[in-house]
Parts: C-alpha cells; sequence; structure tokens
C-alpha cells in the first residue's frame, strides 16, 4: 500500500521524467539500455527495509546506475531504492517485452508496486547479502496501456567485487527477436567449453605417453601446453555464464594468469622442437618475465583491485612470438617434415590473440562478443591440433626409418649365413623353393578368399538396401495401424486404410522389381497407355525429395516453359524411371543444386527431353560405360546403404528402350553428372470443368460452387502434394469452406475470384512458389487484407524470414501439429474479423485512417476521392465506384465487407453526409444547397438521411455549428 500511496504523490514528475519507449528505440540489437536515464534515488530502506518514505522527500535523480566506488549517490550505504517512470509507444501495448539487469549484488523488481522479479538475497550487511549475476536471464514484461508505469529496483552491493562497478544496468529488450538472438550467441559461446574439453582430451593423451615413455620430454610441454588451454576456454566460460561476482572475479584473474603461462609453455614447446632442449638462458628469461607477470596480476586483483595500469603484455607477448618464429624458421630449414603445421599453428595463436582475446585492433564491436568468444576457442585449438599432427606424421615418419634399418640388418645377416656355411646353400635353396610354393598356393587362396568374400558384401549390400527400401512403406503401414487401435472412432479410419494399402502396394512393387529384369530380358513387359500430365508427375516426383533436400542442405529446381504436358503414358514405368534417375541425383549430391529441365522438342510434337543435372561429386571416364550394367557400383566400398542395390539404373535403361527411348550420361568426377532421357510420347487431351462464372475447378473444388448460401469462412488452401491437399481439407471442412489449388498459378487465379477470409499455402510449387503467391496478394487491392499462412518443410529462420517479408502471417513447418493448424486458422480469422470491427466503428476508417494497415489506407483514400469527385451526380453508385476502381462489383463488395465491414452503397452514402456536415459546420450554403452539392436529389431525403446517420437535422449544425456533431 505504501508503494502505491507513493505512486500518487509521484505522478507530478511523469511529465518530465517519463522515459517514453518506441519500437524505434531497440536497434538492431533489440535492446535499450536504461543506465543513463532519468533515476529517482532513496538512499537508505525505512521501516525495517521495506518500502521507500512516502511522497518525494529523501528520493534524489540519479542519471547513471552503474556507478563505481569513486561516483556513489549521495547518502548511498550498499543499499537503496532505485525508480524510474516507462511509457510504452502504442505499437508497444500488449506486446511481449523483457528485462535484463546486469549486477554483482542483489536485487528485487517491481512494476507499479507489483514484484516481478529478483536475484540473490538482499541484506543490510555483506553477510546478510546473497550476491547472484544473472546477465543472461529475461524477466518477461508487458505494458498493456500507453500511460506511465514505475519500474522500482530495491538493490544491495555490500561487497563490491569490481570496484568501479557498485551499481547496476538494466535493459528493456524486444523479447522475441532478442531472446533469438540470444540463443544464437549461446550456441557460439557453448563452443568454448567444447574446444576446451578437446584440448583437455589431447592435453591429457600427450601427458599419459609421455608416463610411458619419458624420455621424449616434449610429450610432456605438449600436455602442459594443450591443457592450459583447455583451462583458458573453461576459465572464458565461467566468466560469461558463472552466477557469482567473486567466482567471476577469480576468473578474470585466471585469464591474466593462463594468457602467461601460455606464453612461456608454448615457446617451451617451440624450442623442444627446435632444439631438442630448452635452452637454460631463454629458460630463465621467459620464466623471469612469466613470474613477474603472474605477481603484478596477483597484486592487480588482490592487494590494489580497482587499480588498473598498462602492463606492456601485447608488445612482450609480440617479442617472445619472434622468437618464436625463428624456432619456427629453424625447422624449416632443417626440412623437417610437415613443418609447415607448426607454423601454421603459432600464426593462428598470434592472430588469435591479437585480433579476439586482446582485441588490439578493435575488431569487436558491442554485440559480437560471442562471436569473438567462438574465434578464440578455434584459434586456440588449431596449434594443438596443428602439433599432434605433426607429432604423429614425425612418429609415422622414426617409425618407417626404424623399419627400413631393420630390413637392412636383416638382409646382411640374411648374407653372411649363406656365406658362412656352404653346406646350408642347398637346404635354403629348398626351403625357398618351399617357400615360394606355400606363397603360391596362399596367394591363390587368398585370392578365391577375395571373391567369396565380395561376392557375400555384394549380397549383403543388396539385401540391406532391399530392407531399407521396405521401411518407409512398412512406418506408413505401422502408424495409421497405431492409430487405428488408439482411437477406434477417429473420422480418418478410410484414410489410415487407404495409406496402409497404399504402402502395402508400394513393398509389393518393391519385391516386384526384383522380378522385372528377367521380364525385360525376355520381352514379357507391356506398356499400359493411359493420359497424363508429364509436368505433374515430374514435380510429383520432386515434391517426395523435399524434406531430403532441405536436410542435406542442397537446392531442387525444376524448369518447364509449359504449365501442362498431356501425352499418352505408362505412369507405373514412367515413375520408375524418374524415381531412380532423381533420386541418385539426390542422392549423390552433398552440396550445390540438383536441376530437372523438361522440353518439347522443336523437330516433333510427340518428342520430349527430360535432363537431370546434379554438382555432386561426378564418376571417373573410366567407369561411365558401366554405370548402366545390372548390379554394379561406381564405388562398392562406400557405406552400402545410399549407394544402392545396383539395379535401379539398370531398370531405368531397359524400360527407357522399351518405349522406344534412349539414355544418355554425361560426367565429370568432383563436378557434376547430367543423365538425358528421350522420349516419343503421342500427345492427349486434358479433361477441364468449369463453373458458373468460367472459373476452372478441379474436381476438389466442384462440390462448393453449388453451395453460395453456406456461411462458413472460406479458405484457400495450395498445395500440389495430393495426399497431403486431401487431409488438410477434410481437417477443415467441419469449420470452414475449403478451396483447393494444385499449385502456385492456379491458387492466384482462385484467391483474385473467391477473396476467402484466409490463405494457407505450400512454399515449393509448380509455376509460381508460396513466396511468389503470397506477394501477388498481399501488393494486390482486391486482397491484401487476406491473412496467408505459409505451410512447409522449409522451416529454418532464413526462410521463415523470406516468407514474413513477403508478408506471410504465420509460418508452420512440416510435419506440423493439426491442432496448431486450427489454432492458427480459427486465431488469424477472428483477428481479421476484429480489425473489421474496430474499422467499421464509428467510421473509424474516415475519420482515422492511420488505424488500417498502410496498403489499406491507400485503397480507402483511393475510394474516398473518387467519391469526392463524384459528390454533386447523384446517380454515381457502386457499379460506377468499382469501374473507377479498377474491381467487379462483386470484388468491391467482398473487399469492403472484409476491411471495414461496410457496403459500396452505404460507404458512398458516409462520405457524402460527412462531407455535407462539414459544409454546413463552415455555413457555405443553406440545407437545401448542400443536399445539391452532396449528389442528394432531394433534400428532404437528405434531411431524413442526415438525422439517422447524425442523430440530428441539419439545421442544427447550422443554427449551432461549435457544438453540432460533438
Amino acid at each position: 500500500m505504501l508503494i502505491c500511496v507513493w505512486l500518487c504523490n509521484c505522478t507530478q514528475l511523469r511529465a518530465q521524467d517519463t522515459i517514453t519507449i518506441s519500437g524505434k528505440n531497440f536497434g538492431k540489437f533489440h535492446e535499450i539500455s536504461l543506465r543513463d536515464k532519468s533515476w529517482l534515488f532513496h538512499p537508505e530502506p525505512v521501516r525495517g527495509g521495506g518500502e521507500p518514505a512516502l511522497g518525494l522527500f529523501g528520493w534524489q535523480p540519479l542519471h547513471f546506475t552503474g556507478f563505481g566506488k569513486a561516483t556513489l549517490p549521495a547518502g548511498w550505504h550498499g543499499i537503496g531504492w532505485f525508480a524510474i517512470w516507462l511509457k510504452a509507444g502504442p505499437e508497444l501495448a500488449n506486446r511481449k517485452l523483457g528485462l535484463r539487469i546486469n549486477h554483482d549484488g542483489a536485487s528485487e523488481m517491481f512494476i507499479d508496486g507489483k514484484p516481478i522479479g529478483g536475484y540473490g538475497k538482499l541484506g543490510r550487511s555483506a553477510q546478510e547479502m546473497e550476491a547472484v549475476r544473472a546477465p543472461w536471464d529475461l524477466t518477461p514484461l508487458w505494458f498493456s496501456d500507453g500511460r506511465p508505469h514505475l519500474l522500482t529496483i530495491h538493490y544491495a552491493n555490500h561487497i563490491g567485487v569490481y570496484p568501479d562497478f557498485y551499481g547496476f544496468e538494466v535493459l528493456l529488450v524486444d523479447y522475441q527477436p532478442f531472446a533469438q538472438r540470444m540463443r544464437h550467441k549461446l550456441i557460439l559461446y557453448q563452443f568454448a567449453p567444447i574446444c576446451a574439453a578437446a584440448g583437455l582430451i589431447l592435453g591429457l593423451l600427450h601427458l599419459l605417453l609421455f608416463f610411458f615413455y619419458p624420455q621424449r620430454k616434449l610429450n610432456l610441454y605438449y600436455a602442459v601446453y594443450v591443457i592450459l588451454t583447455g583451462i583458458n576456454g573453461i576459465v572464458i566460460y565461467e566468466y560469461y555464464f558463472t552466477s557469482y561476482p567473486t567466482v567471476q572475479y577469480f576468473a578474470d584473474f585466471m585469464t591474466c594468469f593462463i594468457k602467461v603461462s601460455l606464453l612461456w609453455s608454448g615457446l617451451m614447446l617451440l624450442y623442444m622442437l627446435d632444439y631438442g632442449r630448452v635452452p637454460r638462458w631463454r629458460f630463465l628469461t621467459l620464466s623471469a618475465i612469466a613470474l613477474s607477470y603472474i605477481i603484478s596480476y596477483l597484486i592487480r586483483f588482490y592487494i590494489f583491485p580497482g587499480q588498473s595500469w598498462p602492463d606492456g603484455f601485447s608488445i612482450v607477448f609480440f617479442v617472445c612470438n619472434i622468437d618464436g618464429f625463428i624456432s619456427v624458421y629453424h625447422l624449416i630449414c632443417k626440412k623437417r617434415r610437415s613443418a609447415w603445421l607448426v607454423a601454421a599453428g603459432v600464426s593462428a595463436v598470434t592472430l588469435s590473440y591479437f585480433f579476439a582475446l586482446d582485441d588490439t585492433f578493435h575488431v569487436w564491436s558491442y554485440g559480437n562478443n560471442a562471436m569473438r568468444v567462438f574465434t578464440l576457442s578455434i584459434g586456440d585449438l588449431i596449434l594443438p591440433v596443428c602439433l599432434s599432427l605433426y607429432l604423429a606424421l614425425d612418429f609415422s615418419k622414426t617409425t618407417q626409418s626404424l623399419a627400413a634399418r631393420l630390413k637392412e640388418v636383416e638382409i646382411l645377416s640374411a648374407a653372411a649365413l649363406s656365406l658362412e656355411s656352404e653346406k646350408r646353400e642347398m637346404a635354403s635353396a629348398e626351403a625357398r623353393k618351399l617357400e615360394l610354393m606355400v606363397q603360391q598356393r596362399t596367394a591363390e587362396l587368398k585370392e578365391k578368399a577375395e571373391k567369396l568374400h565380395e561376392l557375400d558384401a555384394a549380397k549383403f549390400r543388396l539385401f540391406t538396401n532391399i530392407a531399407h527400401e521396405f521401411r518407409t512403406p512398412l512406418t506408413l503401414i505401422i502408424n495409421p495401424a497405431r492409430e487405428l487401435l488408439a482411437d477406434a472412432n477417429n473420422p480418418n479410419t478410410e484414410n489410415y486404410h487407404k495409406l496402409i494399402l497404399g504402402n502395402a502396394e508400394r513393398l509389393l512393387q518393391l519385391i516386384n522389381q526384383l522380378m522385372e529384369l528377367s521380364k525385360l530380358e525376355h520381352g514379357l513387359m507391356e506398356l499400359s497407355l493411359l493420359p497424363l500430365d508429364l509436368v505433374a508427375l515430374i514435380y510429383d516426383h520432386l515434391q517426395n525429395f523435399e524434406t531430403l533436400v532441405v536436410q542435406k542442405g542442397i537446392s531442387l529446381h525444376f524448369r518447364c516453359s509449359h504449365k501442362q504436358l498431356w501425352v499418352l503414358a505408362d505412369r507405373e514405368k514412367l515413375d520408375k524411371i524418374f524415381l531412380n534417375i532423381i533420386s541418385n541425383a539426390v542422392k549423390f549430391t552433398d552440396t550445390g543444386r540438383v536441376d530437372v529441365f523438361l522440353q518439347q522438342n522443336e523437330h516433333g510434337e510427340d518428342s520430349f527431353t527430360i535432363q537431370v543435372r546434379d554438382t555432386g561429386k561426378g564418376i571417373p571416364q573410366s567407369k561411365l560405360p558401366h554405370i548402366f550394367t545390372r548390379f554394379y557400383q561406381v564405388d562398392p566400398a562406400a557405406s552400402y546403404v545410399p549407394e544402392g542395390s545396383g539395379i535401379g539404373l539398370a531398370i531405368a535403361k531397359e524400360l527407357v528402350e522399351l518405349m522406344d527411348g534412349q539414355i544418355l550420361v554425361k560426367s565429370w568426377e568432383g563436378a557434376y553428372t547430367e543423365i538425358t532421357v528421350l522420349l516419343t510420347l503421342p500427345r492427349a487431351t486434358a479433361p477441364e470443368t468449369e463453373d458458373e462464372e468460367g472459373l476452372i475447378l478441379n474436381d476438389e473444388n466442384a462440390r462448393y460452387a453449388l453451395g453460395e448460401d453456406d456461411d462458413r469462412p472460406v479458405i484457400l488452401f495450395v498445395e500440389d502434394h495430393l495426399e497431403l491437399r486431401d487431409f488438410v481439407r477434410r481437417l477443415l471442412a467441419d469449420r470452414y469452406r475449403v478451396y483447393t489449388a494444385t499449385n502456385g498459378t492456379e491458387g492466384i487465379a482462385l484467391g483474385m475470384e473467391l477473396v476467402p477470409a484466409l490463405i494457407i499455402t505450400d512454399v515449393m510449387m509448380p509455376g509460381q512458389d508460396g513466396y511468389q503467391l503470397c506477394r501477388a496478394f498481399k501488393e494486390e487491392p482486391r486482397t491484401s487484407h487476406i491473412p496467408v499462412v505459409m505451410l512447409t518443410a522449409k522451416a529454418d529462420s532464413g526462410h521463415r524470414l523470406l516468407g514474413i517479408e513477403t508478408g506471410a502471417d504465420a509460418y508452420l513447418g512440416k510435419p506440423f501439429d493439426k491442432r496448431e493448424l486450427m489454432a492458427t486458422a480459427n486465431n488469424l480469422i477472428i483477428l481479421s474479423r476484429q480489425r473489421r470491427d474496430a474499422a467499421g466503428t464509428k467510421n473509424r476508417w474516415l475519420n482515422d485512417p492511420a488505424y488500417l494497415p498502410s496498403i489499406e489506407q491507400a485503397f480507402m483514400k483511393k475510394i474516398q476521392l473518387a467519391v469526392e469527385k463524384h459528390l454533386d451526380d447523384a446517380g454515381y453508385g457502386t457499379d460506377q465506384l468499382a469501374t473507377e476502381i479498377g474491381l467487379s462489383r462483386i470484388q468491391l463488395h467482398r473487399k469492403l465487407k472484409a476491411v471495414i465491414g461496410t457496403a459500396p452503397g452505404e460507404l458512398i452514402r458516409v462520405i457524402r453526409l460527412q462531407y455535407a456536415h462539414a459544409l454546413l459546420q463552415n455555413r457555405t450554403a443553406t440545407v437545401a444547397e448542400v443536399a445539391y452539392q452532396v449528389g442528394f436529389s432531394n433534400p428532404a431525403s437528405f434531411s431524413a438521411s442526415f438525422s439517422r446517420h447524425f442523430g440530428f437535422p441539419p439545421k442544427m449544425v447550422t443554427a449551432n455549428p461549435g457544438n453540432a456533431g460533438n
């Protein structure tokens, strides 16, 4: 209650001391520092440490909360109250914000007297207080209105770990983008302990090597250096993430201690590499320098804390590193194998120190500290890795040298033995003959064993890949079956049955594929020609690979100059051809893209070229002639699952030849692979259905053409995958009228005609994609008000940002939760209705147009100007307005009803009456003259309409213009 009374007494300060926060104040880092704003400070607690004194007595202005020991506020004795008035701009009303507080003490935070959080435990002395850091925590905060709110902080710091930071810093953040940015920073910070762990593992490994072989002291110096590197990474991580100020202070000291130790141990290691020992004068000199710096840091941190002086360590580091580079130069001059690894590691450490740890050139700006720590962690790990490789290669060279010498000794011994006794020559000859025979027999047995092993491996790969192919349809059988068992009343029972049956048939097709080779050999395979859309067929196959290409980080593109190409062909055999070719291209492409081209050849209407080109690892020229050979694999030693069974391309080639076509391949190892299929397919006619207005509808939408009296909201769902399209349509059908389209072009045409309440679209589609569709609807006045939901497997932050930039209102990733989709659709439709009702209330669209989105403001302004231009034309109505705006009568009606809830005729009448009211207030004409000026042919009719609209007759405006209408 004391806080509330105090708030009432302090309202007189709001006007001059209130901090108004708007969205543009957050900046690129999505945060606003309140450290140097207008604060109020109460120097000591009253009445047992509860609330501060009533009124303004005892409170003093404070313009910097990050005070140190030399800049303490007047009356500060280690605990006090701090307050600041905050006011949110209109765009921040009900928007989720957050508070961050950085301090080395303890705090309690209040908004308008209500506690919202705090850290540590307050106390009147250092013994009572518990200091806690929480620079990474966010306290959620909402401002529900535009009035000033008081942020109060009860803060204590009796310890003063850092003498120049007794106070605190409060930052107000935009919660969602800041939290996302913080997550990215935390990922970078996590590399510090990861790299530290790697360094510790390497150090412990070489320490064990030293224990087993103490004569090789190089392992000891290496272990000391690398373990220090790992400890440094852990200390840096603790400095940023520890909750205890004293631990942070100790980590700060340890960072200085370890950098000196690293310099000492690193140079010792380089001297061992260069000289095979550490020169005595170098050891003494470097040890004296290191010891002096360690003593100076102890004095600075624990005897005279808060006192800092230039120590010149960067200069010493640079000079010592020159000595280290001299040792590296000696290694290179001695032609030591892989000495370049040592040079690269020392260079990396030098750059890491000057550009990351010391930041000598001030490269890192505010907000990039996480990247700085990441760079430092990686840079510190480069030298240990390079030295480990160097030591491994050096050990390998030593081992090879010893092996060569041992072989020479063996040869000399054999020669000596042969010369020693002539009697043993015959025995030796016989022994050699026997040995040769054994070797020959052993070689024969080994060759047979290798052939048997290759045969077993081929069989193993074949059956493993077949089993792998069975897993996907088995998954689509098992999961629907579980759904049926879990819920016997599931409305999707029939669909689950169809899904189980379809995937069971897919299993049967996989098994039959093994038998098709035999049929093709004996000429028993026949073609079953039926009409099909070649463009849609290829798109269906590309859709199946959408998730895989997103996971692999590659792109999949399809180009065709035709929207449809209807032909007579055997769909099953084309499915097998395209599936094998496209799956191979995606499978063997780890970076880059896969392009699929379809074109109708100029020399014949029935001649088509399908080309699949990838930027994968390519095929060696020597192996190109064999890739269509059955069971042949380019790299049989590779993992069996990615390589496949080796029959896919063989089946594809024989099926193409069965259709009197050709299949060609070009490849360059490490660059690309291009497979071209030439087919001659008779053209067919595409079936089409038209509604009453001439708009082409598919079978899914035909049922809705007769339901015009249905008052359920209309949803347009654009998706090229048939099963997903059917599933979403059934999911939404109970609450909405759902129209569907199979591609972006069809979706745009249908949406412009329907003007639905909501649009749900996929991203990757034939024709125009989801981004183009969203941009088309948002830029078109007829449909700019319609909310758009993007539903796709491309759910990473980059694609989400692109979707939002094109105007999407929501972005759901596949696989999606059906409850989330239903809730999103319902919320967006309700939000649209609320905006419409708010805009239509008291003609706000006319009196306060800023309430509408900018594109709708422009549209309504265009309508208002068009009506005002024809005010005196009594015959100007809805048809004339629609023609002038460029819309049909129905489209204009739907647009205005959706945006402001007003029909076009009513809108024209309101504009006429508002303009008449302004004329009457200015007394520019009589009531009758005004009636004719605003398009009324009868003054009596004008008076009646005016009275119904404003609640008083027009003569009251002329009689009392100052009060009428208020």
